[in-house]
């Protein structure tokens, strides 16, 4: 018998003899290739029963699926069945889709589909199969590599991402014992399963450069996760300024045999964790040894071009800056080249550390909140080398492309530490490229026995009553869910009930989850709770507010921004306030600017804060007018307003919308007006919104428009509203 049926067969004829199921049973798909399966049974049937004790009818879909269509679509059958999945792990070399036309739904990737190619410019992304919401276009199929299928985003599909069900991959690392590595990896989740283990050991890392080192932001998320994790756990920070080869404390850490999550803020690569920069230090002796390391660097670079080009870089940087020809000394020396590279190699954690240094992370979900960390696309990538360690990590959450800094990464975090499935708890937060690689259906003992997040969230998903009830939780993040699933099932008061609770609420994730369900309704209330968030005594909401603020454009937040520039702030949120301030009128900046100065009395030697403020909100619209006159002059090349219109997406420049639609209209290039349309999809918070979706509203329906418009246009009035 075909192993994709028998669950099925089997619940039909338990049926015809009058059996009925457990009505406490969620389903389970388990998806995996024949030859895993021939190589791996005995560990994945054992991984199916532990799954089963624990109340999840596993169905088994050994199966080589020709294209990802054919599992979606047995995926959608299982979501229906009279035991419906809550999930699925996709187990070996399942078929992997690569998603364009999506980019809004990503976080920060926005690469030119055109100029780079889909091969390049598209997302691997499993919400192809977790949201059936989502219709695609087949595109074609890798001619290189089979398993790589290409797909566009229909313009008449949904436009956001809120997955059906979970999903994950065990994908083991393309070395020649692959499948011994996937055999060890699913006895150590079958172990895992078996243990009673709470959330009480959490560690989270901050990698050079990451949130401009705002330590401010570190210490408010430090005392959020105190109050978001239940049951008083450990909570350890580290921070790469610690000590110049951070790289060895941090695989000590995630080595600890009792970690069970680690949130790790980086940048990062397919197959490297950036931990450190260059070390800043007093000694002058070691600042003298970091340039020499540098000049040497600079020397090597210049070899392949011969020795005339070392002796120029050697005379430059000598009379720039003085520097004495003896530090440019054993450059291409072998001994020296070896030292300097293996200097640089241990400032960062890659692949080879797992050799070279015998690397086993412990740490049971670790939380990768980096770029690329998660590429399962690839023959080897970072995050699955933790799964295929012989530690004891089973699951890990990670990014197929580049990823945001400003995005809130421990979202919902303490649900995890009350039995919620990471699975489910990744479909809550995840974006087109975050992934659960790894287990799935794994999750922590719960710390509070009368509370079963997991259970509620699937049989108890569409009872208004009991998450209106759950605003009262103790559990801060318990009254963030019941938020969540308020706007989830369309209660009508709600835009009332975010406002009220974010003014009345001591918990500043409580808060957060305010103000982002607010943007998502984007009313009078999100104006007014946005102005209380500007003054947030919590950095990452202040951060947002800010970041909000420029998004909406709304010339009533003037007042509260110009407040706001005569405070403190953090790095991260002047860095986001700097980019704000530009999409506001500069005119309407300076007269709220001379209105408050009479009111200022605090600031003290302030005679070098205030022209710098001055001058900023005076050159608050040089971006824009510069953007402008790109557009709309005769002289400029059509390369030139390709590149205007394509920066309108992270530059919503409020101000312009007139403009923007007169030249759809008025254009002769098609391709420079639909993507024109794409830019405006962007303006999400825009109080120019309206205007936007009357204008495409409108260009949709008009039949003397060609079609490749028309469809932009319903895909951006889809976006808005």
């Amino acid at each position: 018998m075909n192993r994709i049926f028998a669950s099925l067969f089997v619940s039909a004829l338990l049926m015809s003899l009058g059996i009925s199921c457990r009505n406490d049973l969620t389903g389970f798909a388990i998806v995996v290739d024949s030859e895993s399966y021939r190589n791996a049974s005995e560990e994945i049937d054992a991984y199916s029963r532990i799954l089963e004790t624990e109340g999840l009818q596993t169905n088994l879909l050994v199966k080589d699926y020709p294209s990802p269509d054919s599992l979606r679509a047995d995926l959608l059958a299982f979501s229906r069945a009279e035991v419906p999945i809550e999930g699925a792990v996709f187990i070996g070399d399942i078929p992997i889709p690569f998603v364009v036309d999506a980019q809004h739904m990503t976080s920060a990737f926005k690469m030119d589909q055109k100029r780079f190619g889909i091969e390049r410019a598209s997302v691997p992304s499993d919400r192809y199969y977790d949201d059936f919401d989502l219709v695609f276009d087949f595109i074609k199929r890798d001619s290189v590599n089979r398993q790589r299928f290409y797909y566009s985003l229909n313009y008449q599909s949904s436009q956001t991402i809120q997955p059906d069900i979970y999903s994950g991959r065990i994908k083991m690392p393309e070395v020649a014992n692959k499948y011994e590595l996937l055999r060890s990896y699913l006895r150590k989740v079958v172990k895992e399963h078996q243990a009673v283990n709470q959330l009480d050991q959490f560690f989270f890392f901050s990698g050079h450069g990451y949130n401009s080192e705002s330590l401010e932001a570190r210490l408010d998320e430090e005392l959020a996760l105190s109050r978001q994790l239940p049951g008083n756990p450990s909570i350890k920070f580290m921070d790469s300024r610690r000590t110049t080869f951070v790289k060895f404390p941090y695989m000590r850490e995630l080595q600890r045999d009792e970690l069970d999550v680690a949130l790790l803020h980086h940048h990062g690569g397919v197959e490297t964790e950036y931990l450190s920069g260059w070390p800043q230090t007093d000694s002058y002796m070691e600042q003298i040894n970091l340039i020499k390391r540098f000049m040497r660097g600079r020397m090597r670079s210049a070899v392949p071009k011969g020795v005339g080009e070392m002796t120029e870089v050697k005379r430059f940087y000598n009379e720039k800056y003085d520097l004495p020809g003896s530090w440019f000394e054993n450059a291409t020396d072998s001994e020296t080249m070896v030292n300097d590279s293996t200097w640089s190699a241990d400032l960062d954690l890659v692949l080879q550390d797992f050799d070279i240094y015998g690397y086993q992370p412990d740490v049971r979900f670790a939380i990768f909140d980096a770029c690329y960390n998660g590429s399962f696309h690839q023959e080897e990538y970072l995050s699955g080398a933790y799964l295929a360690a012989p530690g004891r990590t089973v699951v890990a959450q990670g990014n197929t492309v580049n990823s945001i800094q400003d995005k809130w990464p421990q979202e919902m975090i303490g649900l995890l530490s009350l039995g919620m499935r990471v699975g489910e708890w990744n479909k809550m937060v995840c974006y087109l490229e975050t992934h659960i690689l790894g287990d799935p259906t794994f999750r922590f003992t719960s710390v509070d026995p009368s509370v079963d997040v997991q259970k509620m969230v699937v049989s108890e998903s569409a009872n208004k009553k009991q998450w209106l009830g759950l605003l009262d939780s103790k559990y801060p993040d318990v009254q963030a869910l019941g938020l969540r699933k308020l706007y989830q099932n369309g209660y009508d008061k709600l835009s009332d009930l975010l406002l009220e609770t974010y003014q009345s609420s001591d918990f500043g994730s409580v808060r957060m989850e305010c103000l982002k369900l607010s943007a998502r309704l984007n009313d009078e209330n999100f104006i007014e709770l946005l102005k209380s968030a500007l003054e947030d005594d919590y950095e990452l909401v202040q951060r947002f507010a800010v970041d909000f603020a420029g998004q909406s454009g709304n010339p009533a937040l003037i007042p509260n921004l110009v407040k706001l520039g005569f405070s403190h702030m953090s790095e991260r949120v002047e860095f986001n306030y700097k980019e704000a301030i530009g999409f506001f009128d500069a005119q309407k900046l300076m007269a709220e600017y001379k209105k408050q100065i009479p009111e200022v009395s605090f600031l003290l030697h302030s005679d070098p804060i205030l022209p710098q403020l001055q001058e900023a909100f005076e050159q608050a619209n040089k971006q824009f007018l510069r953007e402008m006159g790109t557009l709309t002059s005769s002289s400029s090349s059509e390369k030139e307003k390709i590149l205007t219109i394509r920066n309108l997406r992270n530059y919503n420049y409020h101000m312009g919308v007139p403009a923007f639609i007169k030249f759809i209209d008025e254009s002769e290039n098609l391709a420079a007006r639909q993507m024109m349309i794409e830019a405006l999809g962007w303006f999400r918070l825009s109080y120019e919104k309206q205007q936007i979706i009357d204008f495409c509203s409108a260009l949709a329906r008009d039949e003397s428009v060609p079609g490749a418009i028309r469809e932009e246009a319903v895909k951006t009035v889809l976006r808005l509203s």
